[in-house]
């Protein structure tokens, strides 16, 4: 199964290349690196860093980390390894354009690099050429080659926040019958999120000793809960009045918008003090949403541009948050959050930010990433599943 899933990406990848190529010609310039990363090219800085490293003599480590909520673990899980362990290097991979600019700005562009496609031959160079002792990939994701190589060079491979409920993974490996099975087994340790979870990667044929329930670690975050004259400060430096009652929409995705500006001007009809701050997963949507926000009669305003802007709060104006990093603490200013990705099949994000500072917290059904803590916040009243 292993080689037939190799000759498929490889027919898939041939195929769709010369479109692919049609597509970023003449594109930005972070467009076209993020399609030569794709393709295993890498930018000097990171040559460099790993020529100094192997110059050293030190261990390497290699954490994957998918996307922004996983490279917040990322930079948990590199604290404890150095609070155990000084004298060590290391690499943070990420799936998104938006993890890897998080991940530039925690560890340095040249320790950040995008994965690239999962075809043995770039994976094998990549591998080879980082040599990590060690290899945590947080979270479960669809990578069998990179899994398989690591480990072909003897690499330890840890998994932490393992779960099997990913729809991408699911949709993936269902196509090649025996192949999750097969990666999964290369893994010397797997930490899973649940008692469920570990059972079924049992009955797939791991070995019992390897697996350990370890919880979800997305609510290990040491956060700082706020006083009140932070949480003015961060008004005043977003320019919304202290009376203003705040909604945060945090990482929502296509199809989700519509919604929010709909209820958005029903609610201010009602709350004259209210103010939306959507912040969309992926901010490159930045553009879309405000042209979507238009065909509303609504006027969006970034995040990015209000320093330059005195006064940017008139009337019914929306502040869209198009900055990495702001978020997590911006909570602590909400009346009230909704948390994305759970109205449409995207499994949810991560809804412990939000409550961490006592705000209600409102998602969607499609919660499946998080489920075991949506089901405790409703049984607790702190959050409440909605349908639309």
């Amino acid at each position: 199964m292993f080689v037939f899933y190799n000759i498929l990406i490889s027919f898939l990848f041939l195929l769709f290349l010369p479109f692919s190529l049609l597509h970023v010609f003449g594109k930005a310039e972070f467009v076209v690196r993020d399609y030569l990363e794709r393709l295993g090219v890498y930018p000097k800085c990171f040559k460099d860093y790993l020529e100094r490293v192997k110059k050293e003599k030190k261990d390497l480590v290699w954490i994957h980390a998918a996307s922004l909520g996983e490279i917040k673990m990322a930079t948990a899980i590199l604290n404890g390894l150095q609070e155990r362990q000084t004298d060590f290097n290391y690499v943070v991979s990420t799936n998104s354009r938006a993890g890897r600019q998080m991940a530039e700005q925690l560890f340095g562009p040249e320790k950040t690099i995008l994965i690239p496609v999962d075809l043995p031959w770039i994976i094998k160079h990549l591998v080879e050429k980082i040599r990590p002792k060690l290899s945590i990939f947080v979270e479960f994701e669809a990578h069998p080659n990179l899994i398989h190589f690591l480990s072909k060079t003897g690499s330890k491979l840890v998994l932490l926040n393992g779960s099997m409920d990913n729809k991408i993974l699911k949709d993936y490996y269902a196509y090649f019958p025996g192949l999750l099975a097969l990666t999964l087994r290369k893994f010397d340790f797997l930490g899973m999120k649940t008692a469920k979870e570990a059972e079924k990667i049992k009955n797939m044929g791991v070995e019992p000793d390897k697996i350990e329930v370890t919880g979800n670690i997305k609510m290990d975050y040491s956060f700082k809960i706020i006083v009140e004259d932070k949480i003015k400060r961060l008004k005043q430096k977003l320019q919304i009045p202290a009376n203003a009652e705040v909604i945060i929409v945090g990482s929502t995705h296509s199809g989700e918008e519509e919604l929010i500006f709909n209820i958005y001007r029903e609610l201010k009809r009602e709350v004259e003090t209210l103010v939306l701050l959507p912040a969309p997963r992926h901010i490159e949507r930045t553009k879309r949403i405000k042209r979507l926000g238009e065909k509303y009669g609504l006027k969006l305003v970034e995040r990015s541009k209000i320093d330059s802007l005195a006064g940017w709060l008139t009337g019914d104006e929306i502040l869209i948050l198009d900055t990495m990093g702001e978020l997590a603490e911006l909570y602590s200013i909400a009346t009230i959050v909704f948390v994305g990705g759970s109205l449409v099949d995207k499994g949810g994000h991560n809804l412990f930010e939000p409550v961490v500072y006592g705000k209600p917290v409102l998602f969607g059904p499609y919660i499946q990433d998080f489920a075991e803590l949506a089901q405790l916040l409703m049984a607790k009243r702190k959050g409440i599943m909605v349908k639309d």
